[in-house]
């Protein structure tokens, strides 16, 4: 059986969140489009993507791509933290082409959870992993890096403003990221308050958000903190290529400072790959900053959701082959 037959049953019945998420996406960049319409040129951003440079766009391209073998040893670690069991855990072969498969299903599903839902499939029908603990893995696995992501964002504000970054552009970046945190010691607490509620499906539940704790050890949080730094160091170099191939100057650690906010942007589930929101938050930052006008901002920023869209897309080639993997012999208490 292959994946693609696994997954068009749950494409099916979805279109409607589909269309939500490029509903979404386009309203919030006509809004945007709108906001800034009396500072855009739209032969300017037209001549900034007829002079970008080939060579330095598809290099953008390959290193933004190398996120997705570093998320897979980040969704291996995190099933093997909460499984606590090795042979539980698929090998990292398996992971790496379910992870790129995963940015496949999300640019052509397309809704940004589609992914995930994709993986939850694919970690039970393939897998030795009960459906609890697939979906467990794929939760958490998202929220370290929403954690980590946030946790640097954080870090770089003091930066940003010795660097001359204006007082509203850091209190609004303070907000997202602490709000993120908050979100975090949530679903710590949730189990907790669920189990309190005496209902089967919601016992299930409960035991879907149960065991975050384990990711927050010193051993392990310092693993995610890496993986992290790589994921920032990653889009950092995606970024700063997409403005050299555009022939901009940008002050490459003022980019830098930005890229966690960037990066939680581009990951909205409930945006198509970051399209929308964004243009918005580019223009906020690079923008407001003056390292960027108004027509270059959304230049470089349709530049990289291009590269996004590209990025995933090469990776239906991953799809291919036999998905079957060898599953030790499941057990009742494995199979709850």
């Amino acid at each position: 059986m292959s994946m693609a037959q696994i997954q068009r049953p749950a494409w099916q019945g979805r279109v409607r969140y589909r269309v939500l998420s490029l509903l979404v996406s386009a309203a919030l960049l006509a809004g945007g489009t709108a906001i800034v319409y009396h500072r855009v040129n739209w032969r300017d951003v037209a001549a900034v993507w007829a002079s970008l440079d080939p060579a330095l766009v598809a290099a953008a391209a390959l290193v933004y791509w190398l996120q997705y073998p570093i998320n897979t040893f980040r969704l291996h670690r995190v099933i093997l933290w909460i499984t606590e069991q090795a042979a539980d855990v698929p090998p990292l072969r398996f992971l790496f082409k379910l992870t790129c498969s995963a940015g496949f299903v999300a640019v052509a599903a397309p809704v940004g959870l589609a992914g995930d839902a994709a993986k939850i499939a694919a970690l039970r029908v393939f897998g030795s992993l009960s459906i609890t603990d697939a979906a467990r893995a794929t939760l958490f696995d998202r929220v370290v890096g929403v954690q980590w992501m946030s946790l640097i964002g954080l870090a770089t504000l003091p930066a940003q403003a010795a660097g001359g970054v204006g007082r509203e552009i850091i209190l609004a970046e303070l907000a997202l990221f602490a709000g993120l945190i908050v979100g975090v010691g949530v679903l710590l607490a949730l189990p907790h308050a669920l189990a309190l509620i005496r209902h089967d499906f919601v016992g299930k539940l409960a035991r879907v958000f149960a065991g975050y704790r384990a990711m927050l050890s010193p051993q392990r949080s310092a693993v995610q903190l890496v993986i992290a730094l790589l994921n920032v160091l990653s889009a950092w170099g995606a970024l700063y290529l997409l403005l050299r191939a555009a022939g901009l100057g940008a002050d490459a650690w003022l980019v830098a400072g930005f890229i966690p906010l960037l990066q939680l942007v581009n990951s909205l589930p409930f945006l198509y790959m970051g399209w929308g929101g964004r243009e918005l938050a580019m223009a906020a930052t690079l923008g407001a900053t003056g390292a960027l006008s108004a027509s270059e901002t959304l230049a470089v920023s349709f530049a990289w959701g291009a590269v996004l869209i590209v990025t995933g897309a090469v990776n239906g080639v991953f799809l291919l082959g036999d998905w079957q993997i060898a599953r030790p012999a499941p057990s009742d208490a494995n199979r709850r």
